[in-house]
């Protein structure tokens, strides 16, 4: 079943949801806060209002002649008119001497604006004078205060549509940014597992966790394509291997059986090097399947690193005896480790051995020292050394760089893979440097006695 567009889906009803409730919360609060801010801000006006008719009605009277001056009372219902709100001022015997209600137009009063009505004493030189009372237009201060927030809603509601919109056209695309390269590393993933490995993911140097994946995708997809090549190569150079000795063993036999030969000492002696050919193959075989095998335990006793090279190298040197190359070994500590020793002697001779036969001229020096808690053995030669692409898989099994398939230069390719096995067994690492007609040096690192 297919889920595209699900994330994205999700994606998107995630922000959406995520800004509407944002804006929505938003949008109560602030309707919330202006309504009591413009209540509050129409109160303070309205004192503001009040304390100005305060002071002109005291600034207007007269302490001597008990009198306010007529100028105040157009100044007053001016004021009134404007900001549409009722005055009446009264003497200290509650006689009324000014209603502003009375100037050209009339003004309906009804009870709940009578119950809104504020009373202010007048006072001048610490003595009551009169006193105002100040009538707000009930219907004109609502209408103003609605027309206000009526308006300021509908900006706030089109702004909210705004932002809704942004978000979703922004939430697409991001969606879509996110899922595009993932469909695109699934599509990838999908060719790999029906077998197509050359496919890649193209990386736009974004430096993304996406890009992470891909860029990882695309390493495994190298891994799995080397894979591949190696295990055509493993069948091919099986083939060949057994190929070889049974073809020559063939050949001979059938040529002893029509009478064609003789069987000599001398051709029974090539049937039976063939044929120790291929047991030697079918050993190294056992060899790389009992030290991968996670089950079988190694035979581990403390030994002592210095011998086992030492061995090694004169096991190599009896073997290649008329070989006019110089091999030292120079040890700088004893070293003791835990291990297996015939193992162990099998690495060193394989590498040791491998230093002899691929070096012509030259030397090979052999080196055992301690580094901080490891035993490390250095094996290096002045031989034709490897190529820089051929490295990383030189512990391959059946891998040789010698396409020639030439014996006496090259065996199965099964040598170092039994190797980095063992050393693998041991906890411990094996690296390999070389450059062509310069040489190769081995490192061997295995861990002391703790």
């Amino acid at each position: 079943m297919s889920n595209r567009g699900g994330l994205s889906r999700k994606l998107l009803i995630s922000h959406v949801g995520v800004a509407l409730a944002a804006l929505l919360s938003i949008v109560l609060l602030v309707n919330l806060v202006m309504n009591i801010s413009f209540n509050q801000y129409q109160k303070n006006q309205q004192q503001t209002e009040i304390q100005s008719l305060l002071d002109d009605l005291e600034d207007a009277y007269n302490v001597s002649t008990g009198h306010w001056n007529t100028n105040v009372w157009m100044t007053i219902s001016h004021q009134a008119m404007i900001s549409d709100y009722m005055v009446r001022v009264y003497d200290r015997d509650r006689r009324l001497i000014w209603d502003t209600s009375q100037m050209g137009r009339q003004i309906q009063v009804n009870s709940q604006s009578a119950q809104d009505t504020i009373k202010k004493t007048i006072v001048k030189g610490n003595q009551q004078v009169g006193t105002l009372e100040f009538l707000p237009v009930k219907e004109t201060s609502q209408s103003l205060n609605q027309k206000f927030l009526r308006m300021f809603n509908t900006l706030l509601w089109a702004a909210m549509i705004l932002v809704i919109v942004g978000t979703y056209l922004f939430s697409r695309y991001m969606a879509k940014s996110i899922s595009q390269p993932l469909l695109e590393i699934k599509d990838i993933a999908s060719k790999m597992r029906e077998g197509d490995l050359s496919s890649r993911v193209e990386m736009l140097n974004q430096n993304t966790e996406i890009d992470d994946v891909g860029r990882t995708l695309n390493h495994l997809a190298d891994g799995l394509e080397k894979q591949e090549q190696l295990r055509k190569s493993l069948t091919a150079d099986v083939a060949h291997e057994l190929r070889t000795p049974l073809t020559t063993i063939q050949s001979h036999l059938e040529a002893f059986q029509d009478g064609i030969w003789e069987p000599t000492p001398d051709k029974l002696q090539v049937c039976h090097d063939q044929v120790l050919r291929l047991v030697r193959l079918i050993s190294d075989l056992e060899n790389l399947a009992a030290v991968e095998n996670p089950m079988v335990q190694l035979i581990t006793e403390i030994v002592s690193l210095n011998e086992i090279v030492d061995e090694s190298l004169n096991s190599v040197s009896s073997q290649f005896g008329q070989v006019r190359l110089s091999a030292d070994l120079i040890s700088t500590s004893d070293v003791w480790i835990t291990g297996d020793r015939s193992r162990l002697l099998q690495v060193f001779v394989n590498l040791i051995s491998n230093a002899f036969k691929y070096t012509s001229s030259g030397s090979v020096h052999i080196e055992v020292l301690k580094e901080k808690a490891e035993g490390v053995v250095i094996v290096s030669d002045t031989g034709m050394g490897i190529s820089k692409d051929e490295l990383p898989y030189i512990f391959e099994r059946f891998y040789r760089g010698e396409k020639s398939r030439n014996r006496k230069t090259g065996g199965a390719g099964i040598g170092l893979a039994v190797v980095k096995a063992i050393v693998d067994a041991h906890a411990g690492s094996i690296h390999v440097e070389s450059e062509i007609e310069k040489g190769t040096t081995v490192r061997v690192r295995l861990p002391l006695i703790r």
